[in-house]
Parts: C-alpha cells; structure tokens; sequence
C-alpha cells in the first residue's frame, strides 16, 4: 500500500472537465491530488475538489502558493461554443499566465495542455515546434497562452492535443451530435475537416508521465493518437459505438464551405512524443478494436 504521506502533491485544474475528470481518477494512484473547478464540483471523480477562478491572478497565486505543489497539469479552459471570445482570453490566456506565475514561484513542475487549433490548417503535418498560426478566438487564446508560458515558465511542457474522446463516458462533441440528432434536425459532418483523436485514457496516461517526478521535458509536444481522421469519419465512429442510428439526419458537408476560420487539415507529427514517453498513441480505429477485443496489448500505457 502506497504511503500518502510520502507521495507528491498534484495541483490539476479544471477537474470537472472531460479530460480532468478522468486524469483525477488516474492521478490518484500515484499523487496526492487537489483538483479546481468553477462551478460543478459533484462531476469531479478523485481527489480534493477546490473552487478557483482562473481570471483572478492573486486567487490563483494564492491557492498555488497555499498547497505548494510538486506539479501542476493546467487542463482548465473555455472551449468553443462555451463562451464569447473576449472570455476565452480572460481564462485560457491570461488564466494560463497566472497559472504559470503561481508555478514559477512555488518551483512546481508545469504541464499545459493547448490545441491543435493554434495551427490555421493549410501546412500538415505539424512538427511539434510548429509556430501557431490561429484562424479563431479560441486558437487565439491557446496560442497566447502558450507563448505565455513558455515565456514565464521556460521548464513547462506545453502538449498540443486533438479532438479527446472515451468509450466510457460519451465526449462532449458527440454529446451535442446525439443532442441534435434527438431533436430530429440534420447533422451535418465535415469531410474536409481533419484531425487526429486521442483516447482521453492515452492523453491522461501522456500527461502524468510528463508531470511525473523525473520528466523534465520542456518545451512543445505534439500529444494525439496517430491516426488521421475527417470530423465525419470520427463522428461517425462515435455514434456506432454509442449505438446511435443517425439514419438520414447524418449529412456530409464541407467546413471550407461554411467558414474560413474553421482549420481543414490539422494533422500533428506524434513521433517524438512517442519515442519520449515510451508510449504508442495509438488510432481510434486500434482502441476501438483493442476494447472491442479486450486485449491487453493495446492498453493506453502500451504495457502488457
């Protein structure tokens, strides 16, 4: 039995999200874990919940400074269609600044978690040091924040990650496709759009090792599964796995037709994240097959 006493001190913030939910419950194994939400503290799976508002700097220079944390995995943010762009530059850029300060000052490991949307879509695959080049507020805000904290905290790992699913619990775009499904309106799936999913289970397992006691990788990472996927392929992989029948509501579309800020090719390069984390990032297509299977090659960690 691990002694708690002697275990280091976690610090993740946005426990209530998709990805924080299930990087507590991982956490917990190894770490002792304080997690900080805004306002659903009962979503949160493991650890000891803390509230925080991340747009206000000596609130989050005070709670960092309180538990004075060994680590810190920063997942919090506003994604689309979560709010205003003005708002996903208070919490996802600014937050992300103080988030790097508090670390600074406390010698806390920092890991932080970006998107591929800082990238415009028109020159994939995307090396990991690619310098981001964002269409949308949302892109705006991550690419800021990066460049905030690679400029506080030059010792952070920055991951740049993709679309996150489960097959436990369903991910949030797949919720709100399921969600206009039900109201019998069309849904329309872009195949121009591509991206590379990751398996919430793969990226959690990425970013602890990343936060643990000897990495010391600094600088930016590309972290998603290795398999190229349109927004339709993937969507519709989801609802088969959730056994949803989308029937004639389910249309192809092209997102170079809708918008010219929406990014078409986001294909990152995986290799190095890979070969520094001993881990395979393994497709959609694999993990659905491995957990169709059950077989335990294929478990996130890549060990038997």
């Amino acid at each position: 039995m691990v002694n708690k006493m002697s275990q280091k001190t976690l610090l993740i913030t946005g426990g209530s999200g998709y990805l924080g939910r299930q990087l507590t419950a991982k956490a917990v194994d190894s770490f002792r874990v304080y997690t900080t939400y805004t306002r659903h503290p009962g979503q949160i799976k493991a650890g000891q919940p803390l509230p925080l508002d991340l747009t206000r700097r000596d609130d989050v220079l005070r709670l960092v400074s309180t538990l004075s944390p060994q680590a810190i995995i920063h997942t919090a943010a506003i994604n689309p269609g979560q709010g205003d762009d003005e708002m996903m530059r208070q919490v996802n850029a600014l937050g992300s600044r103080y988030v790097a300060e508090a670390a600074t000052a406390v010698g806390a490991r920092l890991v932080y978690i970006s998107s591929d949307m800082v990238h415009d879509g028109k020159n994939a695959p995307y090396a990991d040091d690619a310098l981001p080049s964002p269409l949308s507020g949302y892109g705006r805000s991550k690419a800021e924040a990066e460049a905030a904290v690679a400029e506080i905290e030059p010792a952070a790992a920055i991951v740049r990650t993709s679309l996150i699913y489960g097959l436990e619990e369903m991910d949030r775009g797949t919720k709100g496709f399921v969600a206009r499904l039900r109201t019998g309106q069309p849904l329309v799936l872009f195949s121009d759009s591509i991206r590379q999913p990751v398996w919430v289970e793969t990226l959690a397992e990425a970013l602890l090792r990343l936060a643990g006691p000897n990495a010391d990788f600094a600088g930016l990472l590309n972290v998603a599964g290795r398999q190229a996927l349109s927004r339709e392929e993937f969507g519709r992989r989801m609802l088969q796995w959730w056994q949803i029948d989308p029937g004639e509501l389910l249309q192809s579309g092209r997102a170079a037709d809708i918008s010219d800020t929406i990014p078409l090719d986001l294909r990152l390069t995986v290799t190095q994240a890979e070969q520094l984390l001993q881990q395979e990032l393994f497709g959609v297509d694999e993990i659905l097959q491995a957990q169709r299977d059950l077989r335990p090659s294929l478990k996130p960690n890549g060990q038997n």
